[in-house]
């Protein structure tokens, strides 16, 4: 059972490892994925680069999620704000439970491909909150 998922799971996954998608429906890819994309075409697929490459694009990604909050925080009224800054703080909880989870035996079945697959699900969780912040600073816009 446990091989059976860590298959899917890696059959899933590994597209975002290897080819980045388009971001929050541009048609376009981020800068950040961009770079990332480089990177790993320039790992020849050595587990430690590959490595490196993630951290650096979960960096690039948390640095970009602050950016977003920051600027859709300005636009808020006070009211708002409060709500803003209870939604990420419940985020924040999901994402850090989320990836105790995938870290866990049971879902990822340790091995040596769990550090990539597990870093990959974090990269895309952190993607997926960047473009929510990103649409609502759009609809929050005067």
């Amino acid at each position: 059972m446990k091989t059976t998922f860590l298959t899917v799971a890696l059959v899933s996954f590994a597209p975002c490892v290897f080819a980045a998608e388009t971001f929050c429906g541009t048609g376009r890819l981020h800068p950040i994925d961009l770079q990332f994309q480089r990177e790993m075409d320039q790992s020849g697929g050595v587990t430690v680069d590959i490595r490196n490459a993630q951290g650096r694009a979960y960096e690039s990604w948390d640095k970009e999620l602050n950016r977003e909050y920051r600027e859709l925080m300005a636009l808020l009224s006070s009211e708002e704000k409060v709500s803003l800054r209870e939604a990420q703080r419940a985020w924040l909880s999901f994402r850090d439970a989320e990836s105790k989870f995938w870290w866990s035996e049971s879902i990822s079945d340790g091995g040596t491909l769990q550090p990539v697959i597990v870093s990959d699900y974090g990269i895309e969780l952190l993607k997926e909150r960047v473009c929510q912040l990103a649409t609502y600073k759009q609809v929050a816009t005067p």
